[in-house]
């Protein structure tokens, strides 16, 4: 299988569609799209679906982040637990 970005090998692209989020049958799945040159929307659609579920994870991950940092401000700053 060859994908069509000549900067990224099947692998990179396996392990990034991976690494963003996504199952090891829907990174099967989209390998075979590219394969099959699928059509471009739809293999946009489903990276742009895999990018929003990321960026929301990292969202609610920065909620965390910040109640940490103002537990951690308020403790420094006489605050009681």
């Amino acid at each position: 299988m060859k994908v069509t970005i000549p900067e990224i090998t099947d692998k990179e692209l396996a392990e990034l569609l991976k690494s963003s989020g996504m199952n090891d049958d829907e990174v099967k799945s989209f390998l075979k799209r590219c394969e099959s040159n699928c059509c471009c929307a739809e293999k946009v659609r489903i990276l742009r679906q895999t990018r929003k579920a990321l960026l929301d994870k990292i969202h609610k991950e920065q909620v965390l982040l910040d109640k940490l940092d103002n537990l951690i401000w308020n403790i420094e700053h006489g605050g009681a637990l």
